[in-house]
């Protein structure tokens, strides 16, 4: 009897280790951690509100879909009075770089609370264009690109069709408003002219018209022979990859 009560235990506690392991459901205080680990992919811990992902693209002048970091690793700065700052790090290629970044944990009994539940945080993030990305990707527009969906690429296909089948609509309907008026126009002018008199019309007396002809003189062309090259025929190229730096504030949700 003892030894089947003392199987028992160990196979709760086997249980309790596995499980509670990988989903641990006790609270830390957030200035307490100093570290986070965040991978792409993988999602946080939840207690009151629904999981999230550790990392989460929101927008950029690079685009979400322009790099996607796999690990980034945010370090405790401290607090400015108001929210713990964090700076996080992650190797990027030069033309690239963190722009706006923020820490969100999921507070342990209510939204804003200062002990979180361990394993909720995750990280929302911006990826700007460097100066030398600019420079690489001039036909890259600098506008706030948000995430990418599934249906994206369709949806947007759909857009520019029916926006090229709206203008062409409103260009053939505007031609066809101007030809009409020209048509009234030309019929009350041509009918005008139809007036019955007994007077004969004078025929007009035609007069030579002079014109100013341009004198054309020769000029010199000098070549070089030296060539130069333009600005256009320079083949932009990332110079590598480093380390970059985001600084960011904390919520809770």
């Amino acid at each position: 009897m003892l030894s089947n009560l003392k199987s028992v235990i160990l196979v709760f506690v086997s249980l309790h280790v596995t499980f509670g392991a990988s989903n641990p459901d006790y609270s830390i205080q957030m200035s307490k951690i100093k570290v986070l680990t965040l991978n792409h992919g993988k999602m946080t811990n939840s207690r009151r509100v629904p999981a999230v992902p550790q990392l989460k693209c929101v927008g950029g002048t690079a685009g979400c879909r322009a790099f996607i970091p796999q690990v980034v690793q945010c370090e405790n700065q401290g607090s400015d009075g108001i929210t713990i700052q964090w700076e996080c790090k992650t190797d990027m290629d030069n033309s690239y770089r963190f722009g706006k970044i923020i820490v969100i944990c999921e507070g342990y009994d209510y939204p804003g609370d200062h002990y979180v539940l361990v394993g909720s945080c995750g990280l929302e993030y911006n990826i700007d264009l460097t100066k030398e990305g600019i420079d690489n990707h001039p036909s890259i527009p600098i506008i706030d690109i948000g995430p990418p969906s599934i249906n994206q690429g369709t949806s947007t296909e759909l857009s520019s069709l029916t926006i090229f089948l709206i203008c062409f609509g409103v260009l053939l309907f505007v031609t066809a408003i101007f030809g009409l008026i020209a048509c009234i126009v030309c019929s009350e002018r041509s009918s005008s002219y139809h007036v019955h008199s007994d007077v004969p019309f004078a025929r007009p007396v035609l007069y030579p018209v002079y014109t100013h002809r341009p004198i054309y003189r020769p000029t010199t062309v000098y070549v070089s022979n030296d060539r130069t090259s333009t600005a256009g025929n320079r083949v932009a190229s990332s110079s590598g990859t480093r380390t970059a730096s985001g600084f960011g504030g904390t919520m809770s949700r």
